[in-house]
This record gives structure tokens, C-alpha cells and sequence, in this order.
């Protein structure tokens, strides 16, 4: 390969005439240094054969050193070839060159302002996380505060709401020894209602009775007064012609008549004040029962003559009903009170335990 100082090939002619050139000035123009007469070893004068044979010899070099320069000049051609190309491909490269180091300029500088845009954008992100954490500190601080007045807070309630506890257990056991006194007082009142019922109930059966026993008084007075009325129609109709002895027995059995009259109005009226009496008295004692009071007493009333009862005593009766009722009443919401605090706090008392076998 030729370098950029060698100096340029002349040509595989050109080479060749110099040296043939050459060898005709050494060969002809100039005598034998070494003097003559000289003949050396192997037959030849002075070292050199005769012309005919160096000559052939000669030109056979020439020709072989001719295939040499030959090979040469290809060569040298190639290698210039080769330079050629390689300088094209040299600039090709370096302009290649030139536009990659353009490119890497502008992918740097691409790169220095991606990077400063991502510093950027870290920074903002990382000064928004912090303010977001900065906040979340803050929150999480004022939670904890509104947590430990809560806490405080729910302690004190806790602590109150022992102290009720405390005082509902006591309340309880105070309700519950109600609560037992409440059901004997119930069961007892329970046993008064049924005497109450037999007693009302032989009560109406004697008042019916009695009311037969009134009306058949009723009738016979009734009979005595027509009786009384017609004597003295015919005694009128007689005139003074009636015996003294006739008008003393009548007059006798009016005096008889009359005191019977009066004596079975006692009765009627002691029957009746027995009655408003019983009836008064029913209507106090009675606490509970399927059937009201008032629902009684009206069936009582509607049963019962209209003479039994005047304005007076239905107002009395219905006045002391009523007092009755509005003291069932509070009693009733006293017991319905109790059994919802049990039902609320102690709802064990009131389970049905199974009987044992």
C-alpha cells in the first residue's frame, strides 16, 4: 500500500527503460574497473560471461523483474484503488461522523432538558408529597387530639354509665323486690276478684230474689189497695147503714194493710241501699279483670229495674267507677313500667325455665 509521501509510480515502461538504460551505460560506456586479463575461477574474464549469454541472462531478468514490476503496478493500482476508496469512505465517515456527533449533540442536549424537566417535575412532585405529607402529619395530629378528647370523653361516659349501672342494679333488685311483692299482691287481689265474682254472682241471685220477692210484695200491695178501694166503694155505695162492728174490721184491716205496705217499703228500701252498697264496694276492690267494671254495672243496671236506682246513685256510682278506674289505671302503667325495665335490663327473669324430668 502506498503511503501519502511515496512519490507516484512512473509506469511499468518507463521503469523498464531506465533499466535498460542503466545497463547499456554500465555495460558499454564504461571499461572494466578491475582490470583486464583478470579471469576468475570459473572460466569467466573479469567475473562476466561473453555478451551472448549475460545478454540472454539479462533480458531474462529483465523480463522476470518486468513480470515483478508488473505484479507491482497491479498491486500499486489496487492499493491506490483501495486508498481511494478508502479516503471516500474515509469522508463518508467522517461526515457520518460529523452528523453523529450533531446528533449526539442535540440527543444530549435533548437529554440535558429531558433531564431538567424530570428534575423539575421530581422537584415539584417531591415538594408536593411533601406538603401532602406535611398535611397528613397535621390531620393525622388534630385526629389524634379529637381521638384522646373522645377518649376522655368515653371514659367519663363509661365512668357514668357504671355508676347508672350501679344504680340500676340497685333499682332492679329494689324493682324485682317490688316485682315479687306486686305478683303476691296480684295473686292475692286475683283470689279477692273471684270471691268478689262469687259474692257478685250470689249477690245478683239474692238481688233476684229479692226483686221476686218485691214484686210479689208489689203485687199483693196492689191487691190489697184494690181490695181497700172496692171496700170502701161498697162501703161507700152502703151508706150509714154499715154496722160498727163491720167499719172497725175494716178500718182494722186498712190499719193492717197499710203497716204492711209501710213494712215492705222498709224492705224494698233497705234491698235497695243493700244493693248500692255491694255494688259501691265492687267497684273499689276490683283491680283487674277480662271485663270492665263499668260494663258490669251497666248490664247490673240494665238487668235490674228502673226503681232500683235513682239520678242520685247512678251519679254516685259512676262518680266512684271512675275515681276506680283512674286508680287501675296508674296502677296498671306503674306495673307496665316495672316488667319493661325488667324486659329491657334483665330479660333472663321472665324466661319459661323447662321443667325438670
Amino acid at each position: 500500500m502506498v503511503e501519502d509521501g511515496d512519490p507516484p509510480s512512473l509506469g511499468p515502461e518507463l521503469e523498464f527503460d531506465m533499466w535498460e538504460g542503466q545497463f547499456e551505460f554500465l555495460g558499454e560506456a564504461f571499461p572494466d574497473i578491475r582490470g583486464p586479463g583478470r579471469k576468475m575461477k570459473n572460466g569467466l574474464k573479469n567475473g562476466y560471461k561473453a555478451k551472448p549469454e549475460w545478454f540472454i541472462e539479462l533480458n531474462e531478468d529483465v523480463q522476470m523483474l518486468q513480470q515483478q514490476m508488473s505484479v507491482l503496478a497491479d498491486n500499486q493500482t489496487h492499493s491506490d484503488e483501495r486508498y481511494t476508496r478508502a479516503k471516500q469512505d474515509n469522508a463518508t465517515l467522517q461526515a457520518r461522523v460529523l452528523m453523529l456527533e450533531e446528533q449526539l449533540r442535540e440527543v444530549e442536549t435533548r437529554s440535558e432538558e429531558k433531564l431538567a424537566e424530570q428534575e423539575r417535575r421530581h422537584k415539584e412532585l417531591v415538594a408536593r408529597v411533601d406538603r401532602e405529607k406535611q398535611l397528613q402529619v397535621e390531620n393525622c395530629a388534630i385526629r389524634l387530639q379529637t381521638l384522646e378528647l373522645e377518649n376522655s370523653t368515653l371514659r367519663e361516659e363509661a365512668s357514668r354509665c357504671k355508676a347508672a349501672s350501679d344504680r340500676l342494679k340497685v333499682e332492679t333488685a329494689r324493682l324485682e323486690e317490688q316485682l315479687n311483692e306486686n305478683e303476691i299482691l296480684i295473686t292475692s287481689l286475683r283470689e279477692e276478684i273471684a270471691n268478689l265474682r262469687e259474692q257478685e254472682r250470689k249477690s245478683r241471685e239474692t238481688l233476684q230474689a229479692n226483686q221476686q220477692v218485691i214484686e210479689e210484695l208489689s203485687d199483693e200491695i196492689e191487691r190489697l189497695r184494690s181490695e181497700q178501694r172496692r171496700t170502701l166503694a161498697e162501703l161507700d155505695s152502703r151508706g150509714p147503714g154499715i154496722c160498727p162492728s163491720d167499719h172497725e174490721n175494716l178500718q182494722s184491716q186498712f190499719l193492717a194493710l197499710k203497716e204492711e205496705n209501710s213494712r215492705l217499703q222498709e224492705a224494698h228500701d233497705e234491698m235497695q241501699a243493700l244493693l248500692l252498697t255491694r255494688s259501691v264496694e265492687e267497684g273499689r276492690s276490683l283491680l283487674t279483670g277480662h271485663q270492665s267494671l263499668a260494663a258490669e254495672l251497666e248490664a247490673m243496671s240494665q238487668d235490674e229495674p228502673a226503681d232500683v236506682f235513682n239520678k242520685d246513685d247512678k251519679c254516685e256510682v259512676r262518680l266512684a267507677l271512675k275515681e276506680q278506674q283512674e286508680v287501675n289505671a296508674q296502677l296498671r302503667a306503674y306495673i307496665d313500667g316495672i316488667l319493661l325495665n325488667i324486659v329491657d335490663n334483665y330479660p333472663q327473669l321472665l324466661e319459661v325455665k323447662p321443667a325438670p324430668p
